[in-house]
């Protein structure tokens, strides 16, 4: 008969998640504080507190809760004897911060000011440290009672909540000085653990742990008494005594003292083989009877009820599975696909064909090996052994379980696996049992496992899904706003299933009222969670899992004003070469947080999902706002014009690349650039990458045109001004080659918005030139006077030599189209006019200035069908072409693409 362990099994709950309060504590309280280890604060979300005075601020809080700490006390922690002379205003300012991160975390309003100091409000069990000495306490009083198991339980659970030396990073005189006593509390708690321990006969289990800590603590008599109590039981007698002459020759060596009397005694007992020191019966270590039949466990998850889809995946999952010889099974996709629903509905399923039960366990985010070994010991649990009989380390735990799944049938599954090295552990070592495994990542599964790739729903099922959630005459009285409610949600079920508990729980909301507050992109994240169903949540769970560059490559997509990017974005939102940088983004595919379109290398596009974007674009944020609080600078204006800078960067290396590859494609088309080749707007890019880009400059136009007129766009509302219209400006001359003027139009528009917003008066004109260029083409006359004797104006006062004179080429070529003089007078009879000889068919440019059939370098080229017929007529008049620049750009002196250089 297994006799039940007087240890309840570890928690696989991430040890940085909330953990429930001690006894006595109101319900629903978790432990948000944490100074036991590395500071931690965490509400809805994690809160990070970095800056040197904050930390601090709120450890001197956390210690001295419920007393309050003065002003000059942290006057005192944060400078010492010498603050500056804004330390007053510099502690403000740092309590403000703590004060507004605590908020946006959901954690309320915790720090008020009473008299001259501050004080933080703490609900019971929100504090570590106080859940610590909660749980020692009630360990106390069950040692005191004869409880040993009782009270190793509790001092087990209380020990656990240490994560390492309390506060490291803070490294104040007077908050490390108050931790002093606090890690001697600790090592009390360890003591007295040990005793109970001892007491209950898991000498040989514990005989590890207080070697080291007798080695740590030599001089300390407690753990020398509990080493040598070990060492007997363990029948070890010799080694218990010389134990003793060690200790003993330390505190000679060391003190000048003998040891205490408890030593003494200890020693005279081991001479003697008292039988003090002998384990009573009664309390001999128990374990699992070798007869004993093993439970069956049953640890699955309730199925859902309006599980719905995924029919033909289903059946597949559970006929492998339920084979005589059962593989393993793995589910992977995107977070919030589904998964889950569909282990848990095949698991259930497979019930019948694994008649020893199911194990269950979802590994916590973060996981590594001691998650894994807890996981272990829950099924070890769970399989009838007790605490004594399970092995400390993860490899024993492993031996044991497989050798009690040996010539069983059961069904193992277990959710959220980010490596397959933390599989192997729980792999039975038979194949008559089944493993079914879920993963966001891509894993390399074995060769015989079956791989079920679960992708996002399309529109109809995620409607079909919806109705199952909310009803079905709900979504047929309203079938237009269900389809836009799925599409608001990516088709993601657990977006829909948040959406469909909303309106479950508000009857009187109708379809198109959620659907109409999930249009504000703003909000559409936080009206997608209801009662723990929380989209953000899971997102936020694949994005912490991703190493530094990744998360901040993630956050500047965020940032990109069109959903699908190509490869080669992330090498300036990084500033890091293209290689290197591809392999970061595709750390973001394999955590299914970026889907790839389509192509390989720099050219491949890549594409965030509505949801996802959001998020990223809540990353962005964040970020923006942590580096604005971590500036470290007296100045407040400086530290929002360096937290500025920061921000703008990646956008402005990430617009400079745009802007040459825009100079690039134009020249290669014949065309120049309206900059140098070293302009301060451009970011270098190397040759290999321009020439894999660009191997087809029309192709990547045409591929590229939403993303560049979206880029000009959200340029110039950013007050990227100089960029802005440096865009438009090869915009407009990249669509003039492709007879795309409806581009050329809005990327101007958006430019000269911006420009007379900014008041960039080169700018302005430089825009007012290139419409006036193309309201010249369209033959729209009138405007295209306006806008280039207004261009040419401003160029003369600015003094703007170059692009001065392509105005004026600009307006003589006007001039001679409408027969008027270049500075708007009316010519003379036989001059050029309307009647005279000079009148002839207009001739059809190519770009701003450019004959359609003159190359560049002044070649005549073929004239198509596709030329107007005055210009065919023109290229028949003349065998030599006229010698026009091939653009109006105002410079000639980059007339060499990178390729021809």
């Amino acid at each position: 008969m297994a006799i039940a362990s007087p240890l309840p099994a570890r928690s696989t709950a991430d040890p940085t998640a909330d953990q429930p309060a001690p006894a006595g504590a109101p319900s629903g309280t978790a432990v948000r504080f944490r100074v036991l280890g590395s500071l931690e604060v965490r509400g809805s979300e994690p809160v990070a507190v970095t800056a040197r005075r904050q930390q601090v601020v709120l450890a001197l809080l956390l210690l001295e809760t419920g007393r309050g700490v003065g002003l000059d006390t942290m006057l005192n922690a944060v400078w010492g004897s010498a603050p500056p002379a804004t330390a007053r205003s510099q502690v403000q300012t740092a309590v403000s911060a703590l004060r507004q991160r605590m908020e946006r975390a959901g954690l309320g309003k915790r720090i008020s000011m009473h008299g001259l100091g501050y004080t933080l409000d703490l609900a019971p069990g929100e504090l570590d440290l106080h859940v610590f000495d909660e749980l020692a306490a009630r360990g106390r009083a069950a040692a005191a009672d004869g409880r040993p198991a009782a009270a190793r339980a509790a001092f087990r659970e209380a020990l656990a909540l240490w994560h390492g030396d309390p506060l490291p990073e803070v490294d104040s005189p007077v908050v490390q000085t108050k931790l002093v006593r606090i890690s001697e509390r600790r090592f009390e708690a360890l003591e007295e653990c040990l005793d109970a321990e001892l007491r209950l006969g898991l000498h040989h289990e514990v005989l590890g742990e207080i070697s080291a800590l007798a080695g740590e603590f030599p001089l300390r008599e407690r753990p020398a008494v509990q080493l040598m109590t070990a060492l007997y039981r363990c029948g070890r007698q010799a080694e218990a005594l010389a134990a003793y002459h060690r200790v003993r020759r330390t505190f000679i060596e060391e003190l000048g003292l003998e040891p205490g009397p408890a030593l003494l005694k200890l020693e005279w007992a081991i001479l003697n083989g008292s039988g003090d020191l002998d384990l009573p019966e009664a309390t001999a270590p128990a374990t699992v009877s070798a007869t004993a039949p093993l439970p069956l466990p049953r640890m699955l998850p309730a199925r859902i009820t309006d599980f719905t889809g995924h029919a033909e995946v289903l059946a597949e999952l559970t006929g492998r599975l339920s084979a005589p010889s059962a593989p393993m099974a793995l589910i992977t996709g995107c977070a919030g696909v589904g998964k889950s629903a569909l282990a848990v509905e095949a698991a259930h399923n497979l019930a019948p064909a694994f008649a020893d039960g199911q194990l269950y366990a979802r590994l916590p985010a973060g996981a590594g090996p001691r998650e894994v070994s807890d996981v272990l010991e829950r099924f070890l649990r769970a399989l009838g052994f007790t605490a004594a009989a399970v092995p400390e380390s993860l490899d024993g735990r492993a031996a044991l379980y497989r050798s009690a799944l040996a010539e069983r049938r059961m069904l193992v599954v277990v959710e959220d696996a980010a490596d397959v090295t933390l599989l192997r552990p729980l792999v039975p070592g038979t194949p008559t049992c089944g493993l079914l495994v879920t993963s966001r990542a891509r894993l390399s599964a074995p060769a015989d496992a079956y791989t079920v790739e679960l992708e996002v729903p399309p529109v109809p099922e995620a409607v079909e899904l919806l109705a199952a959630m909310t009803g079905r005459e709900r979504v047929a009285a309203e079938p237009s706003e269900a389809i836009e409610l799925a599409e608001l949600c990516d088709g993601l079920p657990l977006a829909l299933r948040a959406a469909a508990a909303r309106l479950s729980a508000r009857p009187h909301w109708s379809l198109a009222q959620l659907t109409a507050r999930l249009r504000d992109e703003r909000r559409r994240l936080d009206e997608l969670f209801h009662q723990g169903l929380d989209v953000r949540a899971v997102l936020r769970g694949s994005y912490e899992q991703l190493a530094a560059p990744a998360r901040q490559l993630f956050a500047r997509l965020g940032g990109l004003p069109a959903a699908e990017f190509p490869a080669w974005a992330a090498a300036p939102l990084l500033d890091t070469a293209p290689a290197v940088a591809v392999d970061v983004l595709e750390t973001l595919v394999d955590a299914r947080l970026v889907d790839p379109v389509g192509g390989t290398g720099v050219t491949a596009r890549y594409r965030l999902r509505g949801l996802v974007r959001l998020y990223a674009a809540e990353c962005l944020a964040a970020s923006a706002a942590e580096q604005a609080d971590q500036a470290d600078q007296p100045d407040q204006a400086d530290q929002d014009e360096r937290a500025d800078q920061d921000e703008r960067a990646p956008r402005r290396r990430l617009l400079g690349a745009w802007l040459t590859l825009a100079d690039e494609a134009l020249l290669r088309q014949g065309g120049t650039p309206a900059a140098e080749l070293h302009h301060p707007t451009r970011w270098p890019m190397e040759l290999p990458m321009l020439r894999a880009v660009l191997s087809d400059p029309g192709e990547w136009y045409a591929t590229e045109r939403e993303t560049l007129l979206a880029t000009v766009r959200q340029a110039g509302e950013v007050l990227e001004t100089e960029a802005c219209w440096h865009l438009a400006v090869a915009v407009g001359s990249l669509a003039a080659v492709q007879r795309a003027h409806d581009d050329w139009r809005a990327a101007g528009t958006d430019a000269l918005r911006a420009t007379q917003r900014a008041g960039d008066f080169l700018g302005e004109a430089a825009i007012l030139y290139s419409l006036g260029t193309l309201d010249l083409r369209e033959r729209r006359y009138e405007q295209a006077t306006a806008r280039l004797r207004g261009a040419l104006g401003a160029f003369e006062r600015l003094g703007a030599d170059s692009w001065r004179d392509a105005a004026r080429r600009a307006l003589e070529r006007l001039a001679r189209e409408t027969g008027d003089q270049a500075d708007g007078r009316t010519p003379r009879p036989g001059r050029g006019g309307a009647g005279g000889p000079a009148a002839t068919a207009p001739v059809e440019t190519s770009a701003w200035g450019v004959p359609a059939n003159q190359h560049r370098f002044g070649l005549a080229a073929s004239t198509g069908s596709g030329a107007a017929p005055g210009a065919r007529a023109a290229a028949a008049r003349s065998a030599t072409p006229r010698n026009r620049p091939a653009t109006a750009f105002p410079t000639r002196r980059r007339t060499e693409s990178v390729e021809e250089q």
